[in-house]
């Protein structure tokens, strides 16, 4: 039971103090795990295996059993495991989102601010969220709408107090939100006996939230001892609070020691690594980082080298020259694509500009951007069947559900077709209950070929789908409906293609997009069932759920320059870095 603080400014050694204790204490009888952020985890598994390997060279008997690396989810998992009691279906984000969105229309009539838009849709899955971090119950919330005399302030949290309601009493005992799995795992902590007696160190967290300040002190009750990294400079009270970048992590720090205290742990005397930074060898960063964000600044006096400006007149000349540099460096630097890391505030602004440019200059990337569904070609294809439905047959819903290709139609006869409808108005009972008639008979003729091939299927679903309709009926059709026409068969053959010319990332793309269809209809039906809904109910539905999914790709060789969200994306060690997109709005973001 004893709490240990490890602190330094960026760069300092912390993560690399942590290792090297490791290193020492791995044969010791004491399971050894590493905490980190969902995103440092590939990364600490990485220096973790190369702290073992140091130890192979030195001669010296290491077991990687003893030493794991784990983040507070993956806790979560095992568990769960090993002490049981937590069955219920895990509910995902795009389920939450339809869920909400539900309740916003069911509750149209007694809201007063909030109303059923993906926006409100948005703002409250994030509310929820917050919320659950923060361990604000229902019964806290519903407590301090009471107290509150702003008429207006008091309506609104009316409003969140409706929906939080009605969203928890349909969560109760069937699902698991994942914003609550901190919060039953510290309850079932301290019944496992995998943390008893352990070393803990928790690396690369700018800082906690309740549920994890919860954890964190169970994990103290525990543990043998919890080490925990803060980027600091020092870990006294500031004089000016507003004059020190570090003064929240400070907080952090304070917070810890009273999370300690009240278990009765000891506090070990914080161990700060240095004021040398080990990170930087270049004296260019270095003097960056410690003045960057310094009020009292100081000048660099020696020759600039590692660090260049280049300001650009337009995106397109901003790309041109990163790219024009990077082949510089693997030229004349002898650099490794994977060498070279991009990062900007907003990947989906430059994605399509740098796959364009890049390709040009014959430069591997992979871009950690999430994909929008919108433009992908089974999402359209399934919202435009609903869209018939739901808009009576209208020229833009029929047009949309042919031109995504999987009709099995020429591309001349597509615009023959649509030229037709739209000069002689065809739309809603004109496609499917008699012939065309207009225009030479030769010309009709193909045209009601074509006609046919296109309502048929259409209409057979309608009609296997009862008056009553249910969630659970239009799910199960419109599966069928997809198997019937070849639809997944056709993705299947487009998937094969890809691979054999190896556009890797679209064949993943295809793919995640199939998976992601089958697990949003099974959603769709294990949250709602039996209930009764029109087609453009449904439609609404389903469309707020792909719109709270994506496409996440992995990278498909190493060997590639890396382009990620300067928020999001943790970069292995680079040699080089881009930063593009930099201005005055996004600087101060980039810390």
């Amino acid at each position: 039971m004893e709490l240990r603080l490890i602190y330094g400014r960026a760069g300092s050694g912390k993560s690399k103090y942590c290792f090297d204790q490791i290193k020492e204490n791995i044969n010791k009888n004491h399971s050894i795990y590493i905490i980190t952020p969902e995103q440092f985890s590939f990364t600490a598994e990485k220096k973790l295996l190369e702290t073992i390997s140091v130890c192979e060279e030195q001669d010296q008997c290491c077991s990687v059993i003893n030493a794991e690396v784990i983040t507070f989810n993956r806790m979560a998992d095992r568990i769960f495991n090993e002490v049981g009691g937590v069955n219920n279906t895990h509910i995902s984000k795009a389920g939450k989102a339809m869920l909400i969105s539900s309740i916003l229309k069911k509750q149209k009539k007694n809201l007063k601010f909030l109303g059923n838009t993906d926006e409100f849709t948005d703002v409250i899955l994030r509310t929820f969220k917050d919320f659950k971090k923060h361990n604000v119950t229902l019964d806290f919330l519903q407590e301090t709408t009471k107290s509150i005399d702003n008429k207006y302030l008091e309506s609104k949290l009316n409003d969140i107090n409706l929906i939080y309601t009605s969203y928890e009493e349909k969560l109760k005992d069937s699902y698991i939100d994942d914003d609550d799995v901190l919060t039953i795992l510290s309850d079932k902590l301290e019944k496992s006996e995998m943390f008893k007696d352990s070393i803990i160190y928790i690396d690369e967290f700018a800082g906690f939230t309740k549920q994890e300040y919860i954890l964190i002190t169970k994990l103290l009750k525990i543990a043998n001892q919890v080490n925990i990294t803060v980027c600091a400079d020092t870990l006294e009270e500031p004089e000016f609070i507003d004059t020190d970048i570090f003064y929240s992590n400070k907080v952090t720090a304070k917070r810890l020691m009273e999370c300690a205290k009240t278990v009765g742990a000891r506090i070990a005397h914080p161990q700060n690594v240095g004021g040398d930074v080990h990170r930087f060898k270049s004296e260019e960063l270095k003097h960056l980082e410690e003045n960057l964000y310094n009020v009292n600044f100081g000048k660099y006096n020696k020759e600039n080298k590692d660090i260049s400006l280049f300001l650009a007149t337009n995106s397109y000349s901003e790309i041109e020259y990163v790219a024009q540099n990077i082949i510089k460096l693997v030229r004349n630097e002898n650099l490794r694509y994977r060498d070279i890391s991009i990062i900007t505030k907003d990947v989906n602004t430059y994605s399509s500009l740098i796959k364009a440019i890049f390709q040009k200059y014959n430069i591997p990337v992979f871009i950690d951007d999430e994909k929008d569904l919108s433009q992908n070609v089974l999402i359209k294809y399934i919202l435009s069947i609903l869209d018939i439905f739901s808009n009576n047959w209208s020229y833009e819903s029929m047009f949309n559900y042919i031109k995504t290709g999987f009709l099995d139609l020429k591309k001349d006869d597509v615009f023959e077709l649509e030229n037709y409808c739209i000069k002689y108005g065809i739309r809603g009972k004109k496609w499917y209950e008699e012939d065309f008639k207009y225009g030479e008979e030769e010309q009709i003729e193909k045209l009601n070929g074509l006609r046919i091939k296109v309502v048929t299927p259409l209409i057979d679903l309608k009609n296997n789908i009862s008056k009553s309709k249910t969630v659970k009926q239009i799910s199960q059709e419109l599966y069928l409906f997809l198997v019937k026409n070849g639809v997944f068969e056709t993705l299947n053959k487009k998937i094969d293609y890809l691979q054999t010319v190896n556009e890797i990332d679209m064949a993943n793309e295809y793919v995640s997009s199939i998976n992601l269809v089958i697990n949003l209809l099974d959603e769709i039906v294990s949250l709602f069932q039996d209930e009764k809904s029109s087609f453009e109910n449904y439609r609404d539905l389903l469309k707020t759920g792909f719109s709270s999914s994506s496409l996440k790709n992995i990278p498909a060789t190493l060997d590639q320059v890396i382009v990620g969200d300067v928020d999001r994306s943790r970069s292995h060690k680079v040699r080089a870095i881009f930063i593009i997109g930099l201005n005055d709005r996004s600087i101060s973001k980039c810390k």
